[in-house]
């Protein structure tokens, strides 16, 4: 749905929430329009396209208030018949009936009521009830207890263990490089993980991890970023910080030189391997933000280990 077509229906829904009291606001991706109502906060996507629906459907939106944190309800409005089980779908037939309602509305000034929606699940978390009695996968033990978490946060408000998907990185190089009689060595061996979802990192090792089943009722999130993507960045990220700049001294007669140059170590001189290990995370929604402690270090984050989870 693009061009005018998609123009047209993002001005009718627009006059359809403003009818049911919102007040409205145009927005970019990843979503058309955002209202926001007394009790409620709504995101509409007006779209077709089945990646863009998908993503849409998978991510979890909050809105900031002052007496707390709320989840906004999802509408897809598409005229493809797609499906969302996270959403509230509009087809032709509902935006039909809504601006309809809207128009009558407007002329006896009261509002109309919206249909309710399914609640949206964590983005792109697969529950995994009783996970704690017989599946496994290789994570991070959980070191620091449900309530220390909430110590730790200073705040008070549910608690949820979700498991987090880290490319746990071994990175090494060899090599040096010389420039007139300096010489830089490029030897280095280094262990790491990146966050599979928002690109952050942390220490760990693989020895670290275990496969034993995981507690119950808690979250495993999927993946976003690929394997290939990770190494290439940890690869970069090695080059990068193994890279050197070095001035040399030259004399010719009465006259002294001064020369930078930069060395890096050869890409085919570094080797990478990664294996996916998933990180506890305690998450506390108290009523005034959300704070999010790894339950393996004990660490507060400062960036939410999951990026579908947005606050606005």
């Amino acid at each position: 749905m693009e061009g005018v077509l998609r123009e047209r229906a993002q001005d009718l829904v627009k006059t359809i929430l403003k009818a049911a009291g919102y007040e409205v606001e145009c927005a970019d991706e990843p979503f058309d329009l955002s209202g926001v109502s007394d009790d409620d906060g709504i995101v509409v996507l007006i779209s077709d396209n089945p990646d863009v629906i998908d993503r849409f459907d998978t991510r979890k939106f909050r809105l900031k208030r002052e007496d707390g944190v709320q989840e906004c309800r999802k509408v897809l409005v598409t005229f493809t018949g797609a499906r969302a089980p996270n959403c509230t779908v509009w087809g032709e037939e509902e935006i039909a009936r809504y601006a309809g309602e809207a128009a009558v509305a407007g002329i006896f000034g009261r509002r109309i009521a919206l249909d309710s929606g399914p609640v949206a699940q964590p983005a792109g978390a697969v529950p995994r009830p009783g996970v704690g009695k017989g599946i496994a996968i290789l994570h991070l033990p959980v070191q620091i207890s449900e309530k220390n978490a909430s110590i730790i946060s200073g705040k008070r408000g549910s608690v949820r263990c979700r498991f987090v998907p880290y490319w746990c990185y071994h990175c090494t190089s060899t090599g040096s490089q010389t420039v007139v009689n300096h010489r830089v060595s490029f030897e280095a061996d280094r262990w790491g993980g990146l966050n599979a979802i928002n690109g952050t990192t942390m220490d760990m090792k693989v020895s670290e991890a275990v496969d034993t089943g995981m507690p119950e009722n808690c979250e495993v999130l999927t993946p976003k970023i690929r394997k290939e993507d990770a190494e290439a960045q940890v690869v970069a990220a090695m080059v990068e910080n193994l890279t050197q700049r070095v001035r040399i001294k030259r004399e010719e007669g009465d006259t002294i030189y001064y020369q930078e140059e930069t060395l890096k170590p050869d890409r085919k001189n570094i080797t990478a391997e990664l294996t996916l290990i998933y990180v506890p995370v305690w998450e506390i929604e108290a009523r005034d933000k959300i704070v999010e402690v790894n339950a393996y270090t004990g660490e507060i984050l400062t960036m939410p280990m999951d990026e579908g989870v947005e606050v606005f």
